[in-house]
């Protein structure tokens, strides 16, 4: 338990400095992108460059920390991340980001497959949906706050400064993921005593990655689709600054999200995973689309914090069913498919932000992600429960 106890606060530690670094920028980067000169559609090609190269770095990232362990390949993902803020505020035109976003692209596909997998290498069944609920929390926390600051930094200091600040915190993330010890479990004894095995896994666990990769593919367009366009909307309909901005994302966003985590990992050890997630998905998804009619800046923040808090609900029940589906020995993998097959549809999304906008104006690709969140609690209806959770 010790053991487990500083794993976990080690990784929540590590979450909070990363989720500082990267949300500092999230309020001004789309607007900084077309400060830079690009169009609306040329805006979501950007986005989906990172997440291109994310995605395709997931599953080989997973299975070589299956493989080789995941502390050496964690260090690396970690310190190919440090410089790509740095450049972003150097850069003269928004072609000159691409190269620094594919990097920043690597980096996250390298260890964040790996994160996930150490939090269920330390964890037993009992206490995983927990974990990941504090680990989550830790993120959380980082994004509440960061918004906010990025954005009030950006108007004190000029709209580079958030940049510079991103680039301290990601090399101060750089120690703490060498102080990780290797966590990856060898011994076969140590696997089966607290994961028996599963007579027919392998033929559920396709099935389940079938039906997993639907989910997240249909969900990641969803999300995709408004990720870029979401403070570019807002400050031109509202004539915002970048302060307000940030106080949308962190209480629409961060707070909304964070307390639903405790909540959401007691429902997922009480009540059928499956259920859980269905649910938080078919009831947020009207609220993407009511968020693009908001009236005022009280609407904004009321609408995105009501979308982000119920669909957020499931966060500890989906890790934790994929956990529970997949053999210790291939963790790294099946977090790198999970990864993988969300981004691809986040990538796919932001291709289509820019198109929708320029083409059919502004409102419809909110219509197109209310649609994909409703619709990507479809594949779970036939997912089966696991034997984990059964017993």
């Amino acid at each position: 338990m010790n053991s487990y106890g500083r794993d976990i606060l080690i990784l929540s530690v590590l979450f909070l400095v990363n989720s500082l670094a990267i949300e500092l920028i999230s309020p001004i980067w789309p607007i900084f992108i077309g400060f830079l000169g690009a169009s609306m559609t040329e805006l979501g090609l950007v986005f989906a460059v990172s997440n291109a190269v994310g995605a395709a770095m997931q599953i080989p990232g997973g299975l070589l920390s299956d493989r080789y362990g995941r502390r050496r390949l964690h260090v690396v993902g970690t310190s190919l991340a440090i410089f790509p803020p740095l450049m972003y505020a150097l850069a003269n035109s928004w072609t000159d980001l691409i190269p620094w976003i594919a990097l920043a692209g690597f980096a996250a596909g390298t260890y964040m497959p790996i994160r996930w997998s150490i939090i269920a290498d330390v964890s037993s069944s009992t206490n995983m949906a927990s974990a990941f609920s504090w680990t989550n929390i830790a993120w959380l926390i980082g994004s509440t706050a960061a918004p906010f600051i990025g954005g009030l930094a950006a108007d004190l200091f000029g709209i580079t400064f958030p940049f510079l600040a991103c680039f301290i915190l990601r090399f101060a993330a750089l120690p703490l993921a060498i102080f990780f010890r290797e966590t990856k479990k060898k011994p076969v004894d140590a696997v089966t005593k607290s994961h028996p095995p599963k007579t027919g896994l392998a033929e559920r666990l396709q099935s389940t990655l079938i039906l997993i990769t639907l989910i997240n593919l249909i969900q990641g367009l969803g999300m995709g689709v408004t990720g870029p366009i979401i403070p570019v909307f807002v400050a031109t309909n509202f004539q915002v600054d970048y302060t307000f901005i940030g106080i949308l994302y962190a209480i629409g966003f961060g707070v909304a999200s964070i307390i639903v985590q405790t909540p959401g990992a007691r429902l997922s050890n009480r009540f059928d995973r499956r259920k859980i997630m269905f649910v938080t998905f078919v009831t947020s998804a009207p609220f993407f689309l009511i968020f693009a009619y908001s009236r005022s800046t009280l609407e904004l923040i009321l609408f995105m914090f009501l979308s982000n808090l119920i669909l957020n609900l499931h966060w500890p029940a989906y890790q934790t069913y994929l956990m529970d589906a997949t053999p210790p020995p291939k963790w790294g993998f099946v977090n790198g498919v999970s990864a993988t097959t969300f981004w691809t549809g986040v990538m796919m999304g932001n291709v289509l932000s820019g198109v929708l906008w320029d083409a059919w104006g502004m409102l419809l690709p909110f219509v197109v992600s209310s649609l994909a969140i409703g619709l990507s609690a479809l594949p779970l209806i036939p997912l089966k429960e696991t034997e984990a959770k059964q017993s």
